[in-house]
């Protein structure tokens, strides 16, 4: 986080943003220690296997299986895996906790589902799509005299024309990174394309396909699959999408006010 910082802000913002990260740091390492300390006092306990599964998973997934490069991570960061094995614990502890505390105290009925609909029903509109196709030429830069690369243009029209799949031309023609996948660029939306593609590819029916259309790098032809006129998505579409956000925002207000809790209970220095 602070090397992304770093790259996006100067001098006294940087200054005011390291700062936020640095109190943000803090206080996510006193919450921490927080509720690891209320996971001992309630005298909760894991069985030791717990921590040698999560440390196997985390050789294997980040290492490669080789328990020696983790060593010298840890040797690098002078760190002992006694100390690394207590951080995942404690990381686990803290997991177990928040889920212990949250997983069963927040319900999203149907009623809270249907005023957050309607409260966000922006949200949930959805502009005109079309399901796109496209060939790109690129210019082929001829001085004097009719482009080459316009007259393979026009030649793939007319092959459009008496009959060829689209997909089978671009993957054999187009020079468009979709090329592979036969032109393909799943559905857009006018505000992807460029003007004056754009124009004509939104005038396109289901199934059509467009003429030569000649721009300052190149040429393109253009084929709609499908077309989506601009409509709200119903509430059923959309419920479990709005239960998870529902249910997520409820588990944040509940493990804010706990920890709150836990901080009133605590005597808290910082310097």
């Amino acid at each position: 986080l602070e090397a992304q910082v770093r790259r996006e802000y100067q001098v006294e913002e940087l200054r005011k943003r390291l700062l936020a990260l640095q109190e943000d740091a803090l206080n996510s390492l006193i919450d921490r220690a927080l509720i690891v300390d209320e996971f001992k006092s309630k005298g909760y306990s894991f069985p030791e296997n717990v921590v040698d599964q999560q440390l196997t998973e985390t050789i294997q997934q980040e290492f490669g299986g080789d328990r020696a490069a983790l060593i010298k991570t840890l040797e690098a960061r002078h760190m002992s895996l006694a100390q690394y094995r207590e951080q995942i614990l404690d990381r686990t502890i803290v997991q177990a906790m928040r889920n212990r505390k949250t997983g069963h105290s927040t319900v999203a009925s149907p009623y809270k589902i249907e005023k957050y609909y309607r409260d966000h029903i922006a949200d949930y509109k959805v502009e005109d799509q079309i399901k796109l196709r496209m060939i790109f030429i690129k210019k082929g830069g001829a001085a004097e005299g009719e482009d080459p690369r316009r007259k393979l243009g026009e030649e793939l029209l007319g092959k459009l024309k008496s009959g060829a799949k689209f997909d089978d031309l671009a993957k054999q023609y187009s020079e468009g990174k979709e090329a592979k996948f036969g032109g393909d660029w799943g559905w857009v939306g006018k505000d992807v394309l460029r003007k004056e593609l754009n124009e004509v590819a939104f005038k396109l029916k289901a199934g059509e396909n467009s003429g030569l259309i000649e721009t300052a790098e190149g040429y393109y032809l253009l084929h709609v699959d499908e077309v989506k006129t601009a409509h709200t998505k119903p509430l059923p579409e959309v419920r479990d999408e709005i239960e998870k956000v529902i249910l997520q925002e409820q588990r944040a207000k509940a493990q804010e006010a706990w920890v709150k809790e836990l901080r009133a209970k605590a005597f808290i220095r910082t310097f």
